[in-house]
């Protein structure tokens, strides 16, 4: 009897949602819609198929506290199967490593495939879809899900569908595939009847799709067993070696198994689907007011049509705008035509060619133990607040460039510094110095919140030394 096992693709960086998705903070794990964040909400869709300890998540070191919060807000044992990237080494190796985890759990492992960056409205077509693709899986075929293009779209690939299956009710082969084609080609494509959009949703038993690996992309599947067989597990985190994984070939699934398979089944289903990847798909299915136009946040608009209004930190007044996306961050403010994504994509080159960190992080980071916010950022010093919720405690790290000063402002703190530790209440404060290893626990029942001020030569986020986390054992640069 087989075992369902779906995989939440959890990776990529997502820049066209610039500027609330970042490197260490996609639109996977942004609640963009108000219903929770696109990761939750893939998780929510794979529950109904498998309890939450067979769910696998497949994410990267940068990403993996807020993917490890996220799940857990939903329920504790979505976090059994995390599988940490040490880099990205595209779709064709998370599938592989994620077969090779299923196929050791259960030896007939069906694999439920699904990136965590889709919004899907029709929730009840989409499960009798799974539960339909899951039972031709069962069958030693990759069955993929196309969807009903609604428009020319040059950002996603297109399926052609095949002859009907004589095996199976509702399903296709597949005749050929399109990847990302030019605006006539695309408007083609979608004025047919038989093309739909790749989903890059696919069920497949772990046996068949390792199988297929290993006869199409030997090598990959070679390097992915063996950065499977050095990985490492610490409460129920598994972790691979960079050198192992970096000898992975980078390949996309539909390269390496899709496009060369003969056991591939389309199946169709038409139904409301993004994939999210600019702000013009946001606004399509945002709720929007009776001049088509969508606010989020402190916004106040006058005349304006057709735009999407967000702010996340303070008043944002828009006049007399039309198709026009104005989205605010503490750090960053983006103004464009909402369909605009290629150049919103290389304004964000361009501010990474800058070294600038507004690419990389927000002001208001997230980590296990609560978040913090940076309030002001100069040369030779740097003030953020640090909110931690009962219970939680930062690493226990040292610094080599600068000294810190703690004071409390709400709640109560344990603080080690070297051998030796004090309770601390509002109104009292604390100085660590380079060198000294230190940590910060909330002692009490309520958040605790504290200033923390830096002062050094240098105030980078890799002048950390942990010698030790709460989270798994593990020691990182994410915490």
């Amino acid at each position: 009897m087989f075992e369902i096992f779906p995989v939440l693709l959890a990776g990529g960086k997502g820049t066209r949602l610039w500027p609330l998705s970042r490197e260490i903070n996609p639109k996977h794990i942004l609640n963009l819609t108000g219903s929770g964040s696109l990761l939750q909400q893939a998780a929510l869709r794979a529950m109904k198929f498998a309890p939450p300890e067979r769910l696998i998540t497949v994410t990267t070191d940068a990403h993996f506290h807020s993917v490890h919060g996220q799940l857990s807000e939903l329920d504790p044992a979505l976090t059994n199967n995390i599988l940490v990237e040490p880099v990205l080494r595209n779709t064709a190796a998370a599938i592989t490593v994620s077969a090779f985890y299923a196929k050791e759990c259960a030896e007939e492992a069906i694999l439920l495939v699904t990136p965590t960056d889709h919004a899907i409205e029709d929730k009840k077509l989409v499960d009798q879809t799974f539960e339909r693709a899951i039972h031709i899986a069962s069958f030693n075929r990759i069955v993929t899900l196309g969807i009903k293009p609604e428009r020319a779209e040059t950002g996603y690939g297109y399926i052609h569908q095949g002859q009907e299956s004589e095996l199976f009710e509702g399903a296709f082969e597949i005749e050929s595939f399109t990847e990302k084609p030019d605006p006539a080609k695309a408007r083609h494509l979608a004025a047919r009847s038989d093309v739909y959009w790749n989903s890059g949703i696919f069920a497949s038993s772990a046996k068949t799709i390792l199988r297929e690996v290993d006869s199409f992309e030997p090598e990959l599947f070679l390097m992915a067993s063996r950065a499977f067989s050095q990985r490492h597990t610490d409460n129920n985190i598994t972790r691979f070696t960079p050198e192992d994984y970096l000898d992975i070939p980078s390949i996309s699934i539909d390269k390496a198994v899709m496009e060369r398979s003969d056991k591939i089944v389309l199946t169709p289903v038409d139904l409301e689907w993004s994939d999210m990847g600019s702000w013009q798909k946001l606004w399509e299915i945002s709720s929007r007011n009776e001049n088509g136009t969508s606010v989020v946040g402190d916004v106040i608009s006058k005349a304006c049509r057709n735009s999407l209004l967000r702010s996340e930190s303070r008043l944002l007044a828009c006049v007399g705008l039309e198709n026009i996306a104005v989205v605010e961050t503490a750090d960053a403010v983006l103004v464009a035509n909402k369909s605009c994504d290629d150049g919103i994509s290389s304004i964000v080159t361009q501010l990474a060619s800058l070294n600038r960190s507004e690419t990389t992080r927000h002001l208001t980071e997230q980590r296990p133990w609560g978040f913090f916010t940076v309030l002001i950022e100069q040369p030779g010093f740097k003030v953020k607040e640090l909110v931690i919720r009962p219970g939680g405690k930062l690493s226990l790290q040292s610094h080599h460039h600068r000294t810190e000063h703690w004071v409390i402002v709400e709640g109560c703190a344990c603080v080690t510094l070297g051998e030796v530790q004090e309770l601390l209440s509002s109104n009292q404060s604390t100085c660590i110095l380079p060198n000294v290893r230190h940590r910060l626990e909330n002692a009490g029942t309520s958040t605790l919140k504290v200033i923390e001020v830096q002062c050094g030569n240098y105030l980078g986020e890799d002048d950390i030394e942990r010698h030790d986390d709460s989270i798994g054992g593990l020691v990182t640069n994410n915490s």
